[in-house]
């Protein structure tokens, strides 16, 4: 009986003009996101690969000397991800540079940017179609998909019959999912021809599995708006007060309160600027100078000679190795602060199913702020392996002092750090590494648990409310 009553669903709906205008408008909404995605991905690509090399270019050149290394301001930027086509994540609004060397890590940077006034636009991708269009195309399918047979008298006819209210609705709920998925699929197919197509871009096994997870991911997401639908239609007497009550509850799910997310940021915690991190540093460090006696006798003091009395190299690196870790330290925390008030607004918003489905998208494919964080915390690790290579390669010289601290004109002066030359193939080079999916996933644990949470919820809501409803 369940295959009857999702066969007869199916049938009005793919033979109504709403399913032929959302079929249309979702393979050529697919297909501009793939050529827009193509255009931009070829420069991005490009851009990324020559400012990677002439980073590589320069750390050549340092390998000159060994204390050159330990100084040299390295940056690494954020590769263009090939899976930017499903989910865009606000990538250009996100720093995209990180400037280091062995000792301290700036805050990440905008570098490169064009139209300043571009980021504030959102890209055509996957989620975007799937979140904004395919959710309203949901509550298409089912504001009248109980109320509507009631205006009708096509509702009390059915359960006239020995057939359970559980099974019409169930019914109605696959038809409208199998229904929802044929434009859904042929956009997708659509896109990924588009994508696959093109020579500038290669999708690994891996990315294919990461895309299926996204299209999974995606049909959950619909559920909810589909059992959202069913829910409100099975509260209504009339179609017209049920898509009026839908029409206000999508504004509220998918536009308002994605929207509020940077209001309650803003107002939750004071708004950080570059001024209050370079006042922070510079106490900071005033507080360590000013306790300069404890870390032994002249260590304020530095003279170009290193045969000058008044220099104490062990002290100096004492001393300014504890001014180091207090501002890394200093830096530490202002990002962390940072990080803190842009996930106090996305926590807030995570009562919007399309901000938790956008989120979670977000670390499956690799994409927005999850892969500028990521990327940030990569490069501590490095800094290590790089200053355990400058330290060992440092042990052989036996002109060195061999203090590694972050003070370039002692280690020009005084050698602290070898001036000998090293083999720049044996160098440490940073090089991004993508988490793996099952890292992924359990990154995104938690908003996968709430939108399955979203789901149960409305429909145990819309199977309560169907078995009270009055059919007359």
């Amino acid at each position: 009986m369940i295959r009857q009553i999702v066969r007869k669903e199916i049938l009005e709906n793919v033979l109504s003009l709403r399913f032929i205008l959302s079929l249309l408008l979702t393979i050529a909404l697919f297909a501009a996101s793939g050529f827009v995605f193509l255009s931009r991905y070829a420069k991005q690509s490009q851009d990324y690969w020559k400012k990677t090399n002439d980073n590589l270019s320069a750390l050549r050149e340092q390998s000159s000397q060994l204390y050159r290394l330990a100084f040299y301001q390295q940056k690494a930027f954020r590769k263009p991800k090939p899976l930017t086509f499903c989910v865009e994540g606000f990538e250009k609004s996100l720093p995209n540079c990180f400037i280091f060397n062995v000792f301290t890590t700036e805050l990440p940077a905008i570098e490169g940017r064009g139209n300043f006034t571009l980021p504030h636009f959102s890209d055509i991708d996957w989620v975007f179609i799937i979140s904004l269009i395919l959710s309203f195309v949901a509550l298409a399918f089912t504001y009248d998909s109980i109320c509507g047979e009631k205006e009708q008298g096509t509702l009390c006819l059915v359960l006239a019959g020995t057939i359970p209210r559980y099974k019409v609705l169930l019914g109605k709920y696959l038809a409208a999912m199998f229904t929802l998925g044929m434009p859904l699929l042929a956009g997708l197919l659509v896109s990924l021809v588009i994508v696959v197509s093109s020579k500038e871009i290669v999708i690994s096994p891996g990315d294919w599995l990461r895309i299926l997870t996204i299209v999974f991911w995606s049909f959950l997401y619909l559920s909810v708006f589909v059992l959202l639908g069913l829910f409100v239609s099975s509260r209504t007497a009339h179609s017209a007060n049920s898509m009026v009550i839908l029409l206000l509850a999508w504004v509220g799910l998918v536009i308002l309160l994605p929207s509020s997310g940077k209001i309650i940021s803003g107002v939750s915690s004071k708004n950080l600027t570059r001024a209050d991190l370079e006042r922070r540093l510079d106490e900071t460090s005033r507080r360590v100078w000013d306790n300069h006696e404890k870390f032994g006798k002249n260590a304020a003091s530095m003279s170009t000679d290193p045969k000058s009395p008044i220099n104490n190299p062990p002290a100096r690196a004492r001393l300014v190795t504890a001014v180091t870790e207090a501002t890394n330290q200093a830096r530490n925390d202002h990002h962390n602060q940072l990080l803190a008030q842009t996930l106090t607004g996305r926590n807030f918003t995570s009562l919007s199913p399309t901000v938790i489905y956008q989120r979670a998208s977000e670390v499956i494919a690799g994409t927005g702020i999850s892969h500028c964080v990521n990327l940030y915390q990569q490069i501590k690790p490095y800094q290590t392996d790089l200053k355990e290579y400058i330290r060992s390669n440092d042990a052989e010289d036996s002109n060195s002092l061999h203090l590694i601290y972050d003070e370039e004109g002692c280690a020009r002066h005084w050698t602290t750090i070898s001036h000998k030359a090293v083999d720049f193939d044996t160098v440490p080079k940073f090089q991004e590494r993508d988490l793996a999916l099952g890292q992924s996933l359990k990154l995104a644990i938690w908003d996968i648990g709430l939108l399955v949470l979203f789901n149960l919820v409305f429909f145990t809501a819309s199977f309560v409310s169907f078995l009270r409803y009055d059919v007359r």
